[in-house]
C-alpha cells in the first residue's frame, strides 16, 4: 500500500487581504505621486539651480586657487 502524499494545499486570501493589497498600491502611488511633486518644484525654481551653479564655481574656484 503506498503512502498518500502530501502538497500544500493553496490558501484563498480573504476579501480584508485583497483589500489590503489594493490599499498597498494606493498608497505606494500617493507616495510616488508626492516625490514627483516635490522634485518639480525643487527643479522648476530658479533659485536651486543659482545656489547649485554657484556652488560648483566656488569649488572650482577653490580647486584653481590650490594649484
Amino acid at each position: 500500500m503506498s503512502l498518500p502524499i502530501h502538497t500544500t494545499l493553496r490558501r484563498r486570501p480573504s476579501l480584508l487581504e485583497r483589500g489590503l493589497t489594493t490599499v498597498e498600491y494606493a498608497i505606494g502611488l500617493l507616495a510616488a505621486a508626492a516625490v514627483a511633486l516635490v522634485l518639480l518644484r525643487i527643479f522648476n525654481d530658479n533659485a536651486f539651480f543659482q545656489t547649485l551653479f554657484d556652488w560648483v564655481v566656488d569649488i572650482f574656484t577653490q580647486v584653481a586657487s590650490g594649484l
